[in-house]
């Protein structure tokens, strides 16, 4: 086979091309930035510094800094999709609760500069960015209002607020707590116990017990 035909099939595999390459360039250059300085104080020419294009380069291939980081953000979440099983469990099964905040918190910790951009006023009057940030919230509440609803059915929770309410209540929860553990050290020993913590609170939240 021909290096060009070889090239060829190279790429119809998959193979990353080299507009592929600059834009992970651009999001990598990002979240580099965002861990030392919020994304209001990032500029988009240090952006395509930090990438090794120009600025122009930048504008091909995103229209703003605030798309680089929605970017950023759906990559994040999709991270979650493999630490929902304790969606599909019945009752508290506070063991499963507990290992799915345990993998919840550790990719809080790996992209917390990126998460914690959330809740930055400013950047929340930016389409995509509103939008993609309430996806990811309702697929948490609807998931687990769907979890609450099913128990209460089968009489493994008590009645209580409406289970979306409640599942908002438990998100609002979840992810102020999770926010705060990204931030601080993880040697210091405290994550287990913030962990059991918010574990048990959550319990009590949805199953008006411990366990």
């Amino acid at each position: 086979m021909s290096s060009a035909k070889t090239a060829a099939a190279g790429r119809r595999r998959g193979a990353p091309t080299k507009g592929d390459r600059r834009e992970e360039q651009i999001l990598a250059a990002t979240r580099r930035l965002l861990s030392h300085r919020p994304i209001g104080q990032v500029t988009i020419d240090e952006i395509a510094s930090a990438a090794g294009i120009s600025r122009t380069s930048f504008y091909f291939y995103f229209p703003s800094k605030q798309a680089v980081l929605a970017t950023l953000m759906e990559q994040t979440w999709n991270e979650f999709t493999s630490t929902h099983e304790w969606f599909d469990s019945d009752g508290p099964d506070l063991d499963g609760l507990r290992a799915q905040l345990a993998a919840v918190a550790a990719i809080w910790r790996d992209n917390g500069p990126i998460l914690a951009c959330a809740a930055q006023s400013g950047q929340s009057d930016y389409p995509p960015l509103q939008e993609f940030l309430g996806r990811a919230r309702e697929r948490f509440v609807s998931r687990l209002a769907d979890k609450i609803e099913r128990d209460r059915a089968a009489e493994l929770a008590p009645d209580g607020p409406a289970a979306a309410e409640l599942a908002t209540l438990v998100a609002i929860v979840r992810d102020g707590r999770l926010s705060e553990l990204a931030q601080g050290n993880p040697d210091d020993g405290r994550d287990a116990h913030a962990l059991d913590a918010l574990t048990q609170t959550i319990g009590r939240m949805i199953y008006g017990r411990a366990g």
